[in-house]
């Protein structure tokens, strides 16, 4: 297994894959041209392949600009969307579930992360969805989980300094 990059002060970022997402927009957009330059259609095939090809393609481009970041685990905690689910001291667990679903030949990978309200009376559950094209594997995101919860839960020595004057 390769060593691990992870350090404490840095986050680790999930974030839309560029490559995939300009991939995906061209290839979309390239089909939307082909089938539009060599076929005679009428009216209501022009608006299909609109609809079927170049506005996901547009989206997909899109996308790959934005380069959003899904996903940031740091020292302070694990944030989704922008916003912080939880610190690492009311972190229970986390793992990676593939749901089935029939007649589907596609990955459907969900995080499943887990933990403690407040008063440490209740645990939440959060479902993120793991798409083909975010730029980080599932077991890369559940090392960096378990690495920071494990620094993140750690007693400095001035915080035991702090604790014991106090």
């Amino acid at each position: 297994m390769a060593e691990s990059t992870l350090d404490i002060e840095q986050d680790f970022l999930v974030k839309d894959s560029k490559t995939t997402n300009y991939i995906i927009g061209v290839a979309l957009l390239a089909v939307f041209v082909v089938s539009m330059s060599y076929g005679d259609y009428g009216w209501s095939n022009y608006l299909t392949a609109i609809c079927l090809f170049l506005v996901p393609g547009a989206v997909a481009i899109a996308k790959g600009q934005r380069n959003t970041i899904i996903i940031r685990i740091n020292k302070t905690g694990f944030f989704y969307a922008g916003k912080l689910i939880t610190g690492w001291k009311l972190f229970y667990n986390a793992t990676v579930q593939e749901k089935t679903a029939t007649g589907s030949y596609q990955d459907n990978f969900v995080l499943v992360f887990r933990y403690y309200s407040a008063d440490h009376a209740l645990i939440y559950t959060l479902n993120i969805p793991l798409t083909n094209t975010q730029d980080k594997s599932e077991e890369e995101i559940i090392e960096a989980i378990n690495f920071f919860c494990h620094e993140g839960r750690q007693v400095t020595p001035d915080q035991t300094i702090t604790q014991q004057q106090g």
